[in-house]
């Protein structure tokens, strides 16, 4: 047997040459690796030493081994190119720390992450923008792709649709990020990784409800996500348990920014407290509700989602629950990885814990 200290070396160049030969496509999905003995002969070393970088190889996702027919590249081994398309990161800090952690996952697992540009204002050039990443991926050969639906357009379903079709004709596996893109009970067919929204929802509104708060509106911008629209679902529904009805004015569809829109809600509903459908909707309600001469808490209390950093340092600080971000992007990368080597397997949704962080503006 040989010592370590002379196996180290020898099976890491090993490694590190059969890589680069798969990565130059050398071997495929059907044409196997050369067999341990025939590499034992070429390169003049022991089986021990070519059993311990197939090992290697096997590990790190490259290869699968098949009773009886030799060492195969995976599917991951193909091609160690993931796409990423978060048009989220352009207008929300949530979804920062996902990417941050989505590259270097992948750098970890030796992946080439391709991303691109989707910082447009415009949620209609974030569409076009995606439409053209999802082609360039393609034709770049990905793997699979994370996919964080679009929104705040019109015919949302069919956006997304259109866009996951360039995936499905391709046979690329994807795995969305967030939440759906159709609405419970329906399931777009994806795998999905994110948090409960609705039960996120009624996390919120319980809190306020125990407090003894009795008028609990909901704030979304028009257009909203799935997400956004689970958690107002959420909401309504532990008010209606709680109370045995919801009234049919609480929700504010406007942006809210809009303090005419605010003023006109404020008059019609008279909220004590409004869960709103992310954090900085919650900030710049708070400056609304401000310039119509009302303090947070003291006449209305706030809500948010996600606890991005804005909650923490507004004054006063914002109660909001809590997204794991760096669950939520392992999770979801792992899951691609999973997909990639069996793509038949049946769609799943997973949803990650969340906590409510309660800070001074309830």
């Amino acid at each position: 047997m040989e010592k370590s200290l002379s196996t180290e070396p020898k099976f890491r160049q090993i490694v590190e040459s059969l890589k680069r030969d798969i990565l130059d496509g050398k071997y495929g999905l059907e044409r196997p690796l050369p067999s341990i003995q025939a590499l034992v002969r070429r390169l003049g070393v022991s089986s021990i030493t070519v059993r311990r970088a197939f090992d290697v190889l096997e590990q790190e996702g490259f290869v699968v081994r098949a009773r009886g027919r030799g060492t195969f590249v995976s599917r991951s081994g193909a091609s160690r190119k993931i796409g990423l398309i978060v048009t989220g990161a352009a207008y929300s800090e949530f979804f920062l720390p996902i990417v941050s952690e989505i590259s270097r996952l992948a750098q970890k697992e030796s992946y080439t992450l391709l991303f691109g540009d989707i910082s447009s204002k415009s949620p209609e050039q974030r569409v076009r923008a995606a439409m053209r990443l999802a082609k360039d991926f393609v034709s770049q050969g990905v793997a699979g792709v994370l996919y964080q639906p679009v929104e705040l357009v019109d015919d949302v379903e069919r956006v997304n649709r259109d866009i996951l079709s360039v995936f499905h004709r391709a046979k690329t596996p994807v795995v969305i990020l967030d939440d759906d893109f159709v609405s419970a009970p329906r399931r777009s067919g994806y795998d999905v990784v994110g948090i409960d929204n609705h039960a996120a929802g009624v996390l919120a509104a319980s809190h306020l409800l125990d407090m003894g708060v009795v008028r609990i509106g909901f704030q979304k911008r028009p257009k909203c996500s799935v997400s956004v629209n689970d958690r107002l679902h959420g909401v309504v529904s532990a008010v209606f348990d709680r109370l045995g009805s919801a009234d049919s004015h609480m929700v504010l569809e406007a942006e809210p920014t809009d303090v005419d829109a605010v003023r006109r809600y404020v008059r019609k509903f008279k909220p004590q407290a409004v869960v709103c459908g992310n954090d900085m909707a919650a900030v710049e309600l708070k400056q609304s509700l401000g310039n119509l001469g009302l303090k947070v808490p003291g006449n209305v209390r706030l809500v948010g989602f996600d606890d991005v950093k804005c909650a923490s340092i507004v004054t006063p600080g914002l109660t909001s629950v809590h997204q794991p971000c760096a669950q939520i992007a392992e999770t979801a990368f792992y899951c691609l990885l999973r997909r990639i080597e069996n793509p038949a397997m049946p769609a799943k949704t997973i949803s990650l814990p969340v906590k409510l962080v309660i800070r001074e503006s309830t």
